[in-house]
């Protein structure tokens, strides 16, 4: 019992460091609605805290876009006064379907993709096998 404990104090300190907004008697949870360039202030230094940089014109501004969307939700949840409160993590700036097929997914091996059209031979009799009877 102890150790569960250790754990999940473990675990609950872990969780707190990553979160860029923390979460206290402080913090306005009243308004899920926030100005967009309080968001952007909070978007910059996210993507410094996690070394995020988009090569692709008008990548930076989409990812806000999704950044924002779960910001707010983030705020709202955390307004119901919940046992939990939300925070930011690395995938702030995916969608659910992004983040679904990115980390949820099974990946598959470039191997066996590539040699899905083959048939193996591993199981087939050689010559000089001794097999049973198959009566």
């Amino acid at each position: 019992m102890a150790t569960l404990l250790l754990f999940f104090l473990f675990v609950s300190a872990s969780a707190s460091d990553m979160l860029i907004i923390k979460f206290d008697e402080t913090h306005d949870t009243k308004s899920s609605w926030r100005p967009d360039d309080e968001v952007m202030a909070v978007y910059e230094s996210w993507l410094v805290e996690h070394g995020k940089s988009y090569n692709g014109l008008g990548e930076k501004e989409k990812r806000f876009q999704i950044f924002k969307d779960n910001f707010h939700f983030i705020d709202g949840q955390n307004a119901a006064n919940r046992s939990f409160k939300l925070g930011l993590n690395r995938f702030a700036d995916l969608t659910n379907e992004e983040y679904q097929s990115m980390y949820l997914g099974t990946k598959i091996d470039s191997k066996k993709r590539l040699a899905k059209g083959r048939k193996s031979d591993r199981y087939a009799p050689r010559v000089g096998d001794n097999l049973p009877n198959p009566n």
